[in-house]
């Protein structure tokens, strides 16, 4: 049976670490570790977190992503989107304190100004970015390698065109959402240097 956590609880939980949670738990089912197999799991266990805020019945796999590659940057998990994802034994350790901390009978209060909105992790993720610093510092000459952009977008060089076109909009889309718009101005700035990574999946879409 599927464990069932207090909605008051989880979501005063970071998401980085609900993602590891859930991540502990597909590895001890034996089940293989796939990106698509964690975003289930993510949405299954938590679903007030990593939905779409519009359409709260479908799982937001971008977020996922997201937290997926903070958990590798945190030394929790190793691997990537095409092989699959294994939990370390650090990643195991930061579980298991947050299923205690997920059983915890008293709700945390939330910190005064703490979000859950699913947007505010895209724009800090962005924000923090070493390319943005970058184009804050000289627009006049920034330069994105293919490398940075595919990271910026949580993909490898592995990922289809069509997937990067579709994170890029997501991006663009929650930064016009908070007017953000420095942040969209990097972002189009990344999109006009790296056109031909977009280019194929455009003309594939015209025949």
């Amino acid at each position: 049976m599927k464990r069932q956590f207090d909605e008051n609880i989880y979501t005063s939980v970071s998401l980085t670490k609900l993602t590891i949670f859930a991540i502990h738990e597909i590895a001890n089912n034996g089940e293989e570790c796939a990106y698509e197999r964690v975003v289930k799991e993510c949405f299954t266990l938590f679903p007030r977190r990593f939905s779409f805020q519009r359409y709260p019945e479908w799982p937001d796999g971008t977020r996922v992503k997201i937290e997926i590659l903070r958990c590798r940057d945190k030394g929790w998990v190793t691997g990537n989107e095409k092989r699959g994802f294994q939990i370390t034994l650090l990643g195991k350790r930061v579980a298991q304190e947050v299923l205690r901390e997920l059983q915890k009978s008293k709700v945390k209060e939330l910190r005064r100004g703490q979000t859950r909105d699913r947007g505010d992790t895209i724009i800090t993720y962005l924000k923090e970015s070493e390319p943005f610093e970058r184009f804050k510092q000289n627009k006049k000459d920034f330069k994105i390698t293919e490398e940075e952009f595919r990271k910026l977008l949580v993909a490898t060089f592995e990922t289809p065109h069509r997937v990067l076109e579709q994170n890029l909009n997501y991006c663009l889309d929650v930064c016009k959402q908070y007017r953000e718009e420095e942040l969209y101005a990097f972002l189009k700035e990344c999109e006009k240097q790296k056109a031909p990574l977009l280019k194929s999946h455009t003309k594939s879409k015209k025949h």
